[in-house]
């Protein structure tokens, strides 16, 4: 029998993954990540699916105790160099939604002290 915690512990070091590796992948925090494999808490159900869809593993594998993962059947994960460029696209897109919301935030301002000026 195997908690969840386990089981993601001993995938990610199949992956020869670190904790921060895999919690960038997943855009969690390390410490939150950190406590799903020492068991303190479970990770939501979207980040149940990212995980079951990064390690390419049926998400009841994951969340049953009774269920085994066979390690050894498990697909390696994509180049480091191939995860290194989708992670800096990530981070761009980031950027990107930053300033597309500071853009739209002032745009709002903009427009709001203009009704107001238009109406006293």
């Amino acid at each position: 029998m195997a908690t969840l915690g386990t089981k993601l512990l001993n995938i990610r070091r199949h992956h020869r993954l670190s904790q921060t590796e895999i919690s960038d992948i997943l855009d969690v925090s390390q410490n939150a990540y950190n406590k799903w494999e020492a068991d303190k808490c479970k990770p939501s159900a979207d980040n149940l699916f990212k995980l079951s869809q990064y390690y390419k593993i049926d998400i009841i594998k994951l969340i049953d105790d009774n269920e085994k993962i066979n390690l050894s059947g498990i697909e390696t994960p994509p180049s480091t160099p191939l995860m290194e460029r989708m992670l800096q696209m990530q981070e761009q897109i980031s950027t990107l939604l930053k300033s597309h919301s500071r853009l739209m935030e002032e745009l709002l301002q903009k427009n709001g002290s203009v009704v107001k000026a238009d109406h006293p």
